[in-house]
């Protein structure tokens, strides 16, 4: 089984995965809610309109913040490691 390999120095695909992941999490939840920037801004205050329009263009935006806006919006990350 080979590993996968991305272009970016000291990331690993399962921590590009991950915030994929979450991010498309994110902006489905956002989308079928009709949930704003503005919204999120109430519980996480340094969340800004911009985020949300880099996640939908398929930028990255990394663990820390996508994870603080999914707790702002009341949802959890779990983790399972697997070998």
């Amino acid at each position: 089984m080979g590993l996968g390999c991305i272009p970016e120095p000291y990331k690993s695909v399962t921590a590009t995965t991950i915030e994929d992941d979450l991010g498309r999490a994110v902006i489905e939840h956002v989308d079928a809610r009709g949930i704003t920037a503005v919204d999120i801004q109430r519980r996480y205050s340094t969340v800004r309109a911009d985020h949300l329009a880099r996640l939908r263009r398929g930028e990255p935006l990394n663990f820390r913040v996508l994870s603080a806006i999914i707790e702002a919006l009341g949802g959890k990350v779990t983790t399972q490691v697997r070998f």
